[in-house]
């Protein structure tokens, strides 16, 4: 019987890091004595390209010193010149010294120079040709990653969660149709990557999105005046000429374009309740006497607002105040269901989270719940990368390649675990299943829309951008045609072109007059192109299409081409 995931700081640090670590080692292994590369002739050859390098800075630095040199006697060279125009008619016997020595010390450096510049060149000659020799030697590992390792990984380490192999039409249609997922979050955005599977039989998707808003940008024009003056100068009248730049500036609506990451995730569990928390400032605060202070001032306020019977709200103080300190869901809509969900267990565990910066990465994350429907912002997750993209592995350095393969499936891990950990936390989530998930059987079905958008983006929006847009590009997808080896799909690529136009600001000037400073500023006029691009997860079949398409690109289990 697989147990469910309590104290989820506790296991991490205790057991899961560790056995996720030893995997990682194990499968490192695994795909090393697969591939049958040579480990130390590897070594060999970037032992012998580390001192060529080192042969290579060696003579970049005589370059540069010889070119000091050089330098040096051209300023004596010049010095005897103006040595000489001053003195030809008296002794001039300094200044053909100067230009004697300046000129021997410039021919012999200069010949010297040409002989440490062609060796350089052999030198950099050869650790081209070594680098490809260790390309060559590593190429065998390198083919061998694959996209699913880091999650395959965690599947392994952690009880109760799996993932997709990609995010399926039916996983996205189970937070629609079972959890209440709306199309809403999805404007103005594309998906960018998107990982998908289930805690304990409920759906979750990790996704990252590229957001377009509307910010302001400050154009600035400038124009320079003249005019003259008359002015008494030691009792004199004069006349001065004088000029100023005057500058103006307009603030226009331009497209603004960020990226985020949230985590989605669809549950039962106190299926009528909403609220939203932040990060909490007290989290990290100790327990020194201020912040012991700053605590008690936030249960106060907390203790009046529960008080408080001329709101519509039910909000009742609940009997561990730190944990309502710290969670201040404050705008929670249904205590009933808010304490069902919230077990005493239940917040113990997530106070576990809040409070600790030596494992995880604390009280760092945003909760929202939406009826059946909980996200997850976490600050952690905004430098994170969740694109496993096997090149995230590839080196030609078989030491530093085995370096990149434990550092980042480990951030991976962490970064991916301690984003769950808030759901991991709630031990009501886990004892609590969709119908579906336990009587039916999960049906391959298509990628989603979602997976879609992930594949365009991958490909490069420049394959779908309209021939005149100026901006980034929001891709939008939609189905035209699907059988069992392939899906065409609509990608429409939405952006913005540019249009300038001038703008005369009255600026008033240093002449006592008004005058039309010409701002130059561009309107941002929407455009968008539809394209198609044709997605397969059979192998064989797209890659007898790899050699008719050669935009076409695998990622994770799908080929994606434009047709």
């Amino acid at each position: 019987m697989i147990e469910d995931v309590y104290d989820p700081l506790l296991r991490y640090r205790n057991e899961f890091a560790a056995k996720f670590s030893q995997l990682s080692l194990e499968k490192f292994r695994e795909l090393v004595e697969k591939s049958g590369i040579d480990v130390q002739e590897n070594r060999k050859t970037i032992a012998e390209i580390k001192k060529l390098t080192s042969q290579a800075n060696f003579a970049k630095g005589k370059l540069t010193l010889c070119s000091i040199v050089i330098f040096l006697a051209i300023c004596v060279f010049i010095a005897g010149l103006v040595w000489m125009y001053y003195n030809y008619q008296r002794d001039i016997t300094n200044g053909v010294i100067a230009l004697i020595i300046s000129g021997i010390i410039t021919i012999f450096t200069s010949i010297k120079c040409a002989k440490i510049s062609k060796a350089l060149n052999g030198i950099e000659l050869n650790i081209s040709q070594k680098t490809k020799l260790a390309w060559k030697q590593m190429s065998p590992l390198n083919n061998l990653y694959t996209w699913d390792i880091p999650v395959k990984l965690i599947e392994k380490s952690v009880p109760r969660l799996q993932f997709d192999s990609f995010f399926t039409e039916k996983r996205l249609d189970d937070l629609y149709r079972l959890f209440g997922w709306n199309d809403s979050f999805n404007e103005n955005k594309s998906i960018l990557n998107a990982q998908s599977g289930i805690i304990n039989g409920n759906p979750f998707v990790l996704a990252e999105y590229l957001e377009q808003t509307w910010g302001t940008h400050t154009y600035t024009g400038s124009k320079t005046i003249y005019w003259t003056e008359r002015i008494i100068v030691d009792g004199k009248s004069r006349t001065v000429h004088r000029s100023e730049t005057l500058y103006a500036h307009v603030k226009k609506p331009i497209p603004v374009y960020t990226k985020d990451k949230v985590l989605i995730y669809g549950n039962n569990a106190s299926p009528n309740l909403s609220f939203s928390r932040k990060p909490s400032e007290l989290s990290d605060d100790g327990n020194g006497f201020f912040e012991r202070l700053r605590k008690k001032r936030v249960i106060n306020k907390l203790k009046a607002y529960s008080r408080n019977l001329q709101d519509e709200s039910d909000f009742t103080l609940m009997s561990n105040h730190d944990f309502e300190a710290l969670f201040f869901a404050k705008n929670r809509d249904n205590e009933v269901e808010f304490r069902l969900l919230f077990t005493a267990m239940a917040q113990k565990q997530m106070l576990d989270l809040l409070k600790d910066y030596k494992v995880g990465y604390g009280d760092d994350f945003t909760f929202i719940k939406d009826k059946k429907i909980n996200l997850i912002f976490a600050e952690h997750l905004k430098d994170a990368i969740i694109d496993t993209n096997p090149k995230n592995y590839h080196d030609f350095d078989f030491d530093k390649a085995s370096l990149n393969f434990k550092n980042f499936n480990d951030k991976f891990f962490k970064d991916v675990y301690f984003t769950i950990a808030p759901i991991l936390a709630i031990p009501a989530y886990q004892q609590t299943r969709t119908f579906e998930d336990i009587y039916k059987d999960v049906i391959d079905t298509p990628a989603s829309s979602w997976e879609f958008e992930a594949n365009a983006n991958f490909l490069g929006e420049k394959h779908f951008q309209h021939p005149l847009c100026i901006t980034q590009n929001i891709l939008k997808t939609q189905r035209a045609f699907h059988d069992d080896n392939m899906s065409i799909v609509n990608m429409v690529a939405h952006g913005y072109k540019g249009i300038t136009h001038t703008e005369y600001v009255d600026t008033f000037g240093g002449d006592g007059n008004w005058h039309s400073v010409p701002v130059d500023w561009v309107e941002y006029i929407p455009v968008k192109q539809t394209t198609q691009m044709c997605v397969s997860s059979n192998k064989t079949f797209a890659t007898s299409h790899q050699k008719t398409y050669s935009n076409g690109k695998w990622r994770r289990s799908l080929y994606s081409y434009i047709n």
